[in-house]
């Protein structure tokens, strides 16, 4: 609520309008000012009628004006809007390729492991490997190695103990046709009631997902409530780890047994365009060249090295910082020219030229209600030498009817509204700028 400000009357102060005073205008007394009673009243109102004609006009074609640049305005922004976010997408997939798709691993590698791994030569210019540990090798292909033959392995785990509301999870990388089998066996527990569920996820993500949620069997390749003997399969259909866990949802410990059935696919190591040993060195590079893919194999040894089961190693890319440079400066230099075009499109910005000038100063007022005396006064005082002005308020074509209309969308006002509708059905042209007419409006002011 705004603030109220006022006051006590005075009756013995004196007051615009008060009982023992007249009413009358604040200012100057008009009774005061010389009048020429003949001609100012008549002639100051058409000087000041015909003014506010050219005001209207003018107003017409600013606001017309206003609303086109407006229009322009917004298309621009969008415009730099757009690039401001492709930008944004640019940077984010940049970081991702450098640091997810393309960003370091570290991998476990166990038995019969056998691993490609493809470089894009636009974004990777070289592929590393660190071995920690003898045993390992890597074959780079320039094409995609083939499927070789299986290799079975079976393993048997015994007396695994699972705390209560927990789980045990073993890792394997298979690739595609491979097979597995886990078969499940429960100890005898006192109450009989005890169950282990027992389930097969694809990768680290499907891993989280079954973790959030282990009783739930869409979670998960294939899932199983073991009571006291369960088997599940799977024959994989493409290449990643694959996780065997075993989850405890009891309130007590469990003791388990299992036996695993693998039959491994391994790739062929034939036709190898490049072999690296970590026998000779401990670290393999392998150069990608630009316009040409790049598949390197990772295997593992399939017999025990000396009572090592597990070989660890750092698979790292070395990014082709040309590539990211080059689409980097694509999207700077678009955003600079979106914003240069802005800038001058706003600095190109000029009035519209008007037809008529303003007859009146711009402090006069805008409605014949409102003009006092001595306004109208000097409006008839500043246009008397102007007689040839009242002249031009009549239509050029006809010289008869008032200015009452003007064109759309160039906004000139020359002519009545009965000739302008008869120029737009004749010529459809402005006869001062030519421009087409969309339509012609009538001036009710006039």
């Amino acid at each position: 609520m705004g603030r109220s400000i006022g006051g006590g009357y005075d009756p013995g102060a004196a007051s615009a309008c008060g009982p023992s005073s007249r009413s009358e205008l604040f200012g100057a007394d008009v009774n005061d000012l010389p009048r020429r009673r003949g001609s100012m009243d008549e002639a100051g109102r058409q000087s000041y009628y015909e003014s506010y004609w050219d005001r209207s006009y003018a107003s017409n074609q600013r606001s017309w004006s206003t609303e086109q640049d407006h229009r322009r305005r917004e298309g621009l922004q969008a415009g730099y809007g757009f690039f401001a976010a492709f930008a944004f997408l640019s940077f984010f997939l940049s970081m991702w390729m450098l640091f997810g798709l393309y960003g370091n691993q570290h991998l476990e590698m166990g038995m019969f492991y056998a691993r490609v791994v493809k470089a894009n030569s636009i974004f990777v210019k070289e592929v590393k490997i660190n071995f920690k540990e003898k045993g390992p090798v890597a074959y780079m292909f320039l094409n995609r190695p083939e499927l070789g033959p299986s290799v079975s392995d079976k393993k048997i785990v015994e007396d695994i103990v699972v705390d209560p509301r927990w789980h045990k999870r073993f890792t394997y990388w298979l690739n595609s046709g491979s097979y597995l089998e886990v078969s499940c066996s429960l100890k005898a527990s006192g109450t009989g009631t005890d169950s282990l569920i027992v389930a097969i996820v694809k990768g680290e993500d499907g891993f989280q997902d079954w973790k959030g949620d282990p009783s739930n069997p869409s979670l998960a390749l294939r899932w199983k409530r073991v009571h006291e003997k369960g088997v599940l399969s799977l024959k994989v259909e493409e290449d990643d780890d694959y996780c065997i866990v075993f989850g405890n949802l009891n309130n007590r410990k469990i003791t388990f047994s299992f036996m695993l059935d693998l039959r491994y696919v391994l790739y062929s190591k034939d036709n190898s365009d490049f072999v690296c040993s970590s026998q000779l060195t401990d670290v393999c590079e392998f150069p990608v060249a630009l316009g040409q893919s790049t598949y390197v194999l990772l295997t593992s040894p399939v017999v025990d090295m000396q009572g090592v089961k597990i070989w660890y190693t750092k698979l790292s890319y070395i990014p082709r910082w040309i590539t990211y440079i080059f689409f980097w400066g694509l999207v700077a230099v678009g955003l600079l020219f979106t914003r240069a075009f802005e800038l001058r499109h706003v600095r190109s910005q000029v009035p519209l030229s008007q037809e008529h000038a303003p007859t009146v100063p711009e402090d006069a007022s805008h409605y014949p209600a409102q003009a006092s005396a001595y306004s109208l006064l000097q409006a008839d005082e500043t246009n008397s030498e102007k007689a040839s002005v009242h002249e031009n308020r009549h239509c050029t074509i006809c010289l008869d009817a008032p200015k009452d209309s003007f064109f759309d969308p160039c906004g000139h006002r020359c002519t009545c509204y009965s000739c302008g509708m008869r120029i737009r059905g004749d010529s459809n042209r402005c006869p001062i700028c030519r421009q087409t007419i969309r339509t012609v409006r009538r001036i009710y002011d006039a």
